[in-house]
């Protein structure tokens, strides 16, 4: 009765359907959430749980505290997306500079001095949109921050590993159940070295940590950004961008004749809103950027005349450093690494039709100020 009355409450609060079962004082099983409106149209769970645990944290040189973190456990969790619908304007609010910055503070002693004691783990995650399908096997969430007097705010990202399948198509393994324990860990191995050779998409594993950090005048600033990815794998075909092609030439087509004067003045004003919002978000950048990708593999199949094309990168690494702007200097510098430790384009048979062993490229700009431009 208490579950019935629960789930009436919060149909009624959400607006939108809701039901579970209560498998204990910690833990729900088969949510189910039905909304009515928005993009999402359901979420499922298979079961939710709460637990406790201890994480260590390093305090100084040699002190080491043992801090509880309050874990939500998530398992079988299908998202269903609608299609987006065009039609649909939202309305924008502003509000007053000072109101923000002073909410922001609020909120980031909130976050700061809480976040230490939360933790995500999500396992069996599908996300369902009309055009794809999103499967990840295992995802975690960890949230920390450090001792200092202004505490800066980690959030760390771990997902592993991540497959995309467009449409409905999806490799389905169904052998039958053997008594020996080898031949069935050997079937499911092999179904998910086909799943994953089927998948248009799929990445190993990637990692995310962002450093968050708190200014008086910018407030919520964010700090350092590190992304590192596993191998990456693109499997295309002239299925996939057919659609794309025709849209393209069908635009073409169209563009084709004189362009009138009207249509070049929005074009430079497309350019100078461009120049202005780059400007205006520069702040918004990281203080600094790594993004580490050890091989990316792009394999274009042509089915009708049986063409198999492949393209390897291997060791990308990209970095960004921002340099703090002053009141005397009117623009920000922003310096540009990459690197390319080997390249394989064009690719048939073995043998490639480029072969680029080493890039390195170093470069520089500055991007000015808002107040600059006018």
């Amino acid at each position: 009765f208490a579950s019935r009355l629960v789930t009436l409450i919060l149909s009624r609060v959400v607006g939108a359907s809701v039901g579970f079962r209560v498998g204990g004082w910690k833990c729900l099983r088969d949510v189910v959430v039905k909304l009515k409106k928005g993009s999402v149209e359901s979420v499922s769970v298979g079961e939710i749980s709460v637990g406790i645990r201890q994480s260590l944290v390093k305090l100084g040189v040699a002190f080491i505290s043992k801090d509880p973190k309050l874990q939500l456990l998530i398992s079988d969790l299908e998202i269903v997306l609608r299609p987006s619908s065009k039609g649909t304007s939202k309305k924008t609010r502003t509000r007053s500079g000072r109101s923000h910055k002073t909410q922001g503070r609020g909120k980031w002693m909130v976050l700061a001095n809480v976040a230490k004691f939360l933790s995500v783990s999500v396992t069996d995650l599908v996300v369902k949109t009309p055009k794809a399908r999103v499967e990840v096997k295992d995802l975690r969430l960890g949230i920390s921050k450090d001792g200092s007097s202004n505490p800066n705010l980690f959030i760390k990202l771990h997902i592993l590993p991540i497959f995309v399948h467009m449409g409905e198509q999806r490799l389905s393994c169904d052998q039958p159940m053997s008594s020996n324990i080898r031949e069935s860990t050997s079937g499911e191995s092999s179904c998910d070295s086909m799943e994953r050779s089927s998948a248009p998409f799929n990445c190993d594993e990637f990692f995310l940590s962002v450093e968050f950090g708190h200014d008086r005048e910018k407030g919520i600033v964010i700090q350092n950004v590190d992304i590192r990815s596993g191998e990456v794998s693109l499997n295309l075909n002239e299925e996939l961008l057919s659609k794309k092609k025709s849209s393209s030439s069908s635009n073409a087509d169209k563009d084709k004749g004189s362009v009138p004067d009207s249509v070049v003045t929005k074009d430079q004003e497309k350019k100078n809103s461009a120049i202005v919002a780059v400007s205006k978000y520069t702040s918004m950048i990281p203080e600094k950027i790594c993004f580490t990708l050890p091989k990316l593999d792009v394999r274009f199949l042509h089915q009708e005349h049986n063409l198999l094309l492949e393209n390897n990168i291997m060791g990308f690494k990209f970095k960004c450093l921002k340099s703090p702007s002053s009141e005397d200097v009117e623009s920000t510098r922003l310096d540009i690494q990459m690197d390319f430790s080997e390249m394989h384009l064009l690719r048939e048979a073995g043998i490639s039709v480029v072969e680029i062993l080493k890039v390195d490229l170093v470069t520089f700009f500055y991007v000015p100020k808002e107040a600059s431009l006018s």
